[in-house]
């Protein structure tokens, strides 16, 4: 049992190291959303069909993901309510038809500026959580250095 230890820390760790996969969903108005075309500039946490008070907690906490370039992106069916709710800076609200790339995320996926996958969750996790992770990151203690915040 013990070599099985070593060997699952070993899987984790690089499952962390895997690259975000690419994809351009609409959003409710029509629009083009690429993941490519942020992902050097913020950090993205991807919950997928997330409950709506989920988004309220994301639409609440949006000046503290500014601060962290963290954008929520929720995937969400084509045709949900949930896509015509309130506009907020960091929260982007996509149609997933037949929820494809939901299904490359899991449940919850932070994905770093550099595109590699920091965590997935099996379940949707606080935004404080997630905040307090991007926090230990390097590049955003170095952010931290030069913002003053």
């Amino acid at each position: 049992m013990s070599v099985l230890k070593p060997l699952a820390a070993a899987v984790a760790l690089s499952a962390g190291l895997a690259e975000a996969a690419a994809f351009t969903l609409q959003t409710a108005q029509g629009q083009p959303w690429s993941l490519a075309g942020v992902l050097d500039r913020e950090r993205i946490l991807i919950v997928n069909n997330p409950l709506a008070s989920y988004l309220v907690a994301a639409r609440r906490q949006d000046p503290e993901l500014q601060v962290r370039d963290l954008r929520v992106v929720a995937l969400l069916p084509p045709g949900d309510a949930r896509l015509n709710g309130p506009a907020a800076l960091m929260l982007t609200l996509l149609a997933d038809p037949g929820g494809k790339v939901g299904a490359q995320y899991g449940r919850a996926a932070l994905i770093g500026k550099d595109t590699g996958i920091k965590a997935r969750y099996q379940t949707f996790p606080t935004l404080n959580s997630v905040a307090a992770l991007v926090d230990t990151m390097p590049l955003r203690r170095q952010e931290r250095g030069e913002r003053g915040r």
